[in-house]
């Protein structure tokens, strides 16, 4: 297997290499405000608490090398740092003007920052946990609501004299009042970057042998300088998939595969032959067998596949820039539908992760 193959595909640097591996679990760190309702003193008193619940490790399956390349190419994180430890990854805070389609329409909305701290031994995510849009009103984020879940409680006096819970909603509940930021820091007494970072989700990094188990797959759509061919390859681990028998590695929730779905996409207009026959919503969908992962491009008057000769015809006087994708999904999915994808602007030369 080629770990430093399988950067190259997913464009990660080379440094990323130690953190290959496997996630089959996740921890989350959950939180709640409780609205207490305390008679043990003989009068009705209601104030609030925050409480730290036990973590909760849970299934999940996902491939840290596959994960951090669409963070960086699709989630708009950057990597801000980097050391012996790990890396920063950071999705700043921005604002957005929504067009008109939207049900914000015209409204500037705060969309909050995102922090991935990435170490050996797992992949931490984190965020500002802040209310952006309140009753269809985007805030204006100078002291944004918290989201964090209420739950009630009701406390007496015990037969010892000592205050007792006697109740906790089992659910969620509407409070009385909730917490904006500079009252829940004062409150609570602990900082925002505190209560962020106490409240990350980990996904949890097992170390493992690439040869035995899948720990990334990519797409390549490589071209020929000397004609217009195309040729869509698979690889796994780093290992062009035709090569080897993928098939005994073991996935990220513990089972094989039997093979993979495997298409090309042409993207430039409405799609032809309608949802029945292509339900991807791209313009064409063209299976690959083997025998056709490399195909002809060229341009014309209209968007068509001649499967005799394995040309593609792409129109570029269309609105849209016409995009070809590579694509793969593995099979029986088995409800978690592994796949990746290569996409090739054909107007402009531009490749990049799909």
């Amino acid at each position: 297997m080629s770990t430093l193959k399988a950067l190259e595909i997913l464009g990660l640097p080379e440094s990323f290499a130690r953190f290959e591996g496997r996630i089959t679990t996740q921890t989350t760190r959950p939180h709640r405000i409780i609205e207490n309702y305390d008679t043990s003193s003989g009068s009705l008193k209601i104030y609030y608490t925050l409480e730290k619940l036990p973590e909760v490790n849970s299934l999940f399956g996902l491939y840290p090398f596959n994960y951090l390349a669409g963070a960086l190419y699709h989630m708009g994180f950057h990597i801000d740092s980097e050391n012996t430890d790990g890396a920063v990854l950071m999705n700043p805070g921005k604002w957005v003007t929504h067009p008109a389609i939207s049900g914000l329409a015209g409204q500037n909305v705060y969309y909050v920052t995102q922090k991935i701290n990435v170490t050996e031994s797992g992949i931490d995510f984190s965020f500002e946990p802040y209310e952006t849009v309140v009753n269809g009103v985007a805030e204006d984020m100078k002291n944004p609501l918290i989201q964090i879940p209420y739950h009630a409680r009701t406390i007496v006096k015990g037969t010892d004299g000592q205050p007792k819970i006697t109740w906790t909603s089992r659910y969620p509940v509407t409070p009385k009042k909730r917490f904006r930021r500079d009252e829940f820091v004062s409150t609570f007494k602990i900082s925002m970057d505190a209560f962020i970072n106490a409240t990350r989700r980990t996904w949890n990094i097992e170390k493992c042998d690439n040869s035995k188990f899948i720990t990334s797959i990519g797409m390549d759509i490589e071209t020929n300088p000397f004609n217009s061919d195309l040729k869509s390859v698979v690889y796994i681990n780093g290992v062009d998939a035709s090569t080897f028998n993928y098939k005994t590695l073991v996935n990220s929730f513990g089972k094989t595969y039997d093979g993979f779905m495997w298409h090309w996409r042409l993207m430039n207009g409405p799609r032809i032959g309608g949802t029945t026959d292509n339900v991807y919503g791209s313009t064409l969908n063209i299976p690959i067998t083997g025998a056709n992962a490399t195909i002809q491009v060229e341009s014309g008057s209209s968007n068509t596949y001649n499967d005799a000769t394995r040309t593609l015809t792409f129109n570029p006087s269309l609105t849209d820039e016409a995009t070809v994708i590579a694509y793969m999904e593995f099979l029986p999915a088995g409800g978690k539908n592994e796949n990746c994808g290569r996409q090739l602007n054909l107007e402009t030369g531009v490749e990049s992760l799909f």
